[in-house]
């Protein structure tokens, strides 16, 4: 399914699904462009590529160069360190942009990071030991079920997929999850949102049928089914629990 069609069914989400649709288009640019472009120890984009990354992102998102200025400037001196952002740390220097702002840019623009050093360094399909991804440490936001009732839990960073204890919270291990935990919205029965009281986190949890319904070319399908559940994190937020990771759009808050 691709994404003019997703968009069909759901026009509630046509900004949003647009939006994405761009980053999906940087993400496939610049990974293509300058495969391999990550060495291990990396903690950004090499000097030499970071004008071209900085001028794609204005081209494809259509923000002036300028107000990219400060944040390229840093890139370039090697104040950036993405490989903090899974961990929700970012570097200790003032720049000029609002804090929200300044993480949903650094996100889009890290992405292709992460999916490059996915390339450098394969986890996939590994068991996440301590509830985050093996490759970046980033925390789940997304799972699925599997038919022989594995989960199977998604990285929103660099996209690395791997397996969890079936019961209980796989961000703190907390094993105390009652049917009171688990919040579901009428009429969208493959969804549902999996809240922990011990860490206050939420995860996302939906059948792999549906992974399979809006598989697409070239984009991931964690990223769109996370999309589609924008609801499901409104709902969450309201009652006060929190993500640990971003959305496609770099989105940490909806409520």
């Amino acid at each position: 399914m691709e994404i003019d069609d997703i968009i069909q069914k759901r026009p509630h989400l046509r900004e949003t699904l647009l939006l994405y649709k761009k980053i999906r288009e940087f993400n496939n640019v610049v990974t293509t462009s300058f495969r391999g472009f990550i060495h291990k120890g990396d903690i950004s984009y090499p000097p030499e590529i970071v004008n071209e990354v900085f001028d794609l992102f204005s081209r494809i998102f259509e923000v002036p160069s300028e107000g990219l200025e400060p944040l390229r400037e840093a890139m370039l001196l090697g104040q950036i360190d993405l490989t903090r952002l899974p961990h929700n740390e970012m570097s200790g220097f003032l720049l000029p942009y609002h804090e929200e702002e300044l993480w949903m840019v650094l996100f889009i623009l890290g992405r292709p990071f992460f999916l490059d050093m996915k390339r450098l360094i394969d986890f996939e399909g590994l068991f996440w030991e301590e509830g985050k991804c093996p490759l970046c440490s980033a925390r789940p936001v997304i799972s699925s079920l599997l038919e022989d009732g594995r989960r199977r839990l998604h990285c929103s960073y660099c996209g690395t997929t791997g397996f969890s204890r079936r019961f209980g919270c796989p961000v703190c291990g907390n094993f105390e999850i009652s049917k009171d935990n688990i919040i579901t919205i009428e009429g969208e029965e493959d969804f549902r949102i999996e809240v922990c009281d011990e860490c206050g986190s939420y995860i996302k949890t939906v059948k792999e049928k549906v992974l399979d319904e809006f598989s697409t070319v070239g984009g991931s399908t964690a990223d769109l089914v996370d999309l589609i559940t924008l609801p499901l994190d409104i709902i969450a937020q309201g009652r006060g629990y929190r993500r640990n990771a971003p959305n496609p759009l770099g989105m940490l808050r909806m409520a």
